[in-house]
């Protein structure tokens, strides 16, 4: 199959493109040729690359076009962040099946968990709001067969996961990796739900060859298994050799501790308590993800530890 992938080489696209073309897929590659995938792989020779700012492509209208005169039979857009991109994009094609990759912050705050695809979505923020609209618009199309992807917090080699106080800032990492110290907002029984990039490659790449089941879905993309604040810092900080010495603080204290940038992020991700459940991926598409949520996250840390030790 000839497969366009928009944004091919972040962090799904370096595990999803040369999946694809190990499976025997023609892979075409949209991106603005401004960096490499986080891992080199040999198959990358036989990928196609156009290169594109599709920003200011469709400020003048050619992004659709360009993608259709590519002549694909499948689109995977794993950079589509608002309504008017999805018009503009789907307009130009006809008939093909296009994979979006949505967000679990569609949903908004988890409420029943673990919360399957058909649990109401009352979003909040900008982009969760614009990820819910692109799903809509999508499913209500007949000018492409619509699948979309709703992964997690996506972790892997090459980049910080979102860390055990629920935010990017490396000093939560280096404290627990020095002593096993960790700051925590109220009783850090919060969740956080990471998934493996090569996992979120692997759901696209089930859609895209299954589009019998596929088709007209939307499907959750974590780990089988979530992590609160309180597990995660315990598991880092025992897995750099030390007992957790965890402290407490009402959120209120623990927001003027930190910076506030830092608190923002922090509450952007357990205000959601996010905890999903991946059921519908594995009966529809026979898809179990790989990776366990200890390994992503003590893979990625690792990584993240290794480039940056001084």
């Amino acid at each position: 199959m000839r497969a366009i992938v928009i944004g091919g080489t972040g962090h799904i696209g370096t595990y999803l493109v040369p999946s694809l073309v190990r499976a025997g897929h023609e892979v075409v590659v949209v991106s603005r040729g401004s960096r490499r995938a986080y891992q080199d792989d040999p198959v990358w020779d036989q990928v196609e690359l156009v290169v594109c700012d599709r920003v200011a492509a469709e400020r003048d209208g050619t992004f659709g076009s360009l993608v259709a005169t590519q002549r694909p039979e499948a689109v995977l857009d794993l950079m589509c962040f608002t309504p008017a991109q999805a018009r503009q994009l789907v307009q130009a094609l006809d008939g093909q099946h296009l994979i979006q990759t949505g967000s679990v912050w569609s949903y908004g705050s988890s409420t029943l968990v673990p919360t399957t695809e058909d649990a109401p979505k009352n979003p909040y923020g900008e982009y969760g709001v614009n990820k819910l609209a692109v799903e809509e618009y999508l499913m209500g199309v007949s000018r492409v067969r619509a699948s979309v992807v709703h992964p997690g917090h996506i972790s892997g080699p090459g980049w910080m996961p979102i860390g055990p106080a629920g935010n990017l800032d490396p000093a939560v990492i280096e404290s627990l990796r020095a002593d096993g110290s960790c700051l925590l907002p109220d009783r850090g029984g919060e969740t956080i739900h990471h998934v493996h990039a090569d996992d979120v490659a692997s759901l696209h790449q089930a859609c895209l060859e299954q589009p019998e089941a596929s088709v007209g879905e939307s499907f959750n993309s974590v780990c089988t298994q979530a992590l609160t604040l309180r597990g995660y810092a315990e598991l880092v900080a025992r897995h750099f050799g030390h007992e957790p010495r965890l402290k407490f603080l009402p959120w209120a204290e623990f927001a003027a501790r930190v910076d506030a940038e830092v608190a923002d992020t922090t509450m952007e991700h357990i205000g959601r308590a996010p905890l999903f459940s991946m059921d519908k991926a594995r009966t529809l598409l026979g898809f179990i993800p790989r990776h366990s949520v200890t390994e992503t996250v003590l893979e990625s840390i690792d990584d993240w530890v290794t480039a940056n030790r001084t």
